[in-house]
């Protein structure tokens, strides 16, 4: 996808088949976030740490490689979702009102790129926001995990 899709962009001069193909583009981006997140912890369950996650959980849900687990998956399923619902919603205004204001029955490689760029940067701050230390988001986020040692 990564290397077939921008081809095949430089040669659409149809600026809604332009927008309809980044939207699958950027759709295309989270499944391999989730796949690269599903590999990446199923190497970590079955190899590192193979049965001993039980006695080292506390020390995985705090640790580094899981908050960056977090943020690949939860990356990837926003820019999949969110992709989807604006993909979906210019869909639906073509076919049942023939163009809603927010797109404009007309769009550009600008308006294209602006749509992609503002559902990356949604899609990154949902991933990122709970992780950054705050005193306002400590109520909001969990901070840390109990382990009960006889489990």
């Amino acid at each position: 996808t990564l290397i077939i899709v921008p081809g095949s962009l430089k040669k659409c001069r149809n600026e809604n088949i332009l927008f309809s193909k980044v939207l699958v583009m950027l759709i295309s981006m989270g499944d391999l976030l989730m796949g690269l997140y599903l590999v990446t912890l199923s190497v970590y369950d079955g190899i590192i740490h193979k049965e001993a996650f039980c006695s080292k959980q506390a020390e995985w849900y705090t640790g580094v490689e899981c908050s960056i687990l977090g943020i690949i998956s939860t990356v990837g399923s926003q820019l999949s979702l969110f992709s989807m619902t604006v993909l979906s919603m210019f869909r639906l205004s073509k076919v049942l009102l023939n163009g809603l204001p927010l797109f404009v029955s007309r769009l550009s490689v600008l308006k294209t790129t602006i749509w992609a760029t503002l559902i990356t940067v949604i899609s990154v701050a949902i991933a990122v926001i709970p992780l950054i230390p705050s005193q306002s988001l400590e109520e909001y986020f969990v901070q840390g995990l109990y382990y009960d040692p006889s489990y």
